[in-house]
């Protein structure tokens, strides 16, 4: 081949090469397990209720409404979805600052995951 043909054909080549390098990488991205995290604080009893559940569809309402079926006031949910890594990382960042305080900690995780 001469020079000339394999500049022809180089930036083509390279994209094709990098291509074939990002489709295994964004079909695992697509596959990765994303968890969502929710937590309410007591209004009257100093306590931190939250679950977790991984691949599953919003769990929000379903702990929501968990609290509110077992007759406990709290504050407003709050929730959070992201990847495994990301979320073990603000996951033990949250649950240290909650034992740090006077608040008690509840996983309620088992009982959310009921189709309430």
């Amino acid at each position: 081949m001469t020079p000339r043909i394999v500049n022809t054909f180089a930036p083509a080549i390279r994209l094709l090469l990098i291509a074939a390098l990002l489709v295994p990488n964004l079909a695992n991205a697509a596959d990765e397990t994303h968890v969502q995290f929710c937590w309410a604080m007591g209004k009257h009893d100093h306590t931190i209720y939250f679950a977790e559940v991984e691949n599953r569809e919003d769990r929000q309402a379903s702990f929501d409404t968990l609290l509110e079926i077992s007759g406990i006031d709290h504050e407003a949910v709050n929730c959070s979805t992201s990847d495994s890594a990301t979320h073990r990382l603000a996951r033990a960042a949250l649950i240290k600052s909650w034992r740090e305080s006077e608040f008690e900690i509840e996983n309620t995780t088992f009982l959310s995951d009921l189709d309430y």
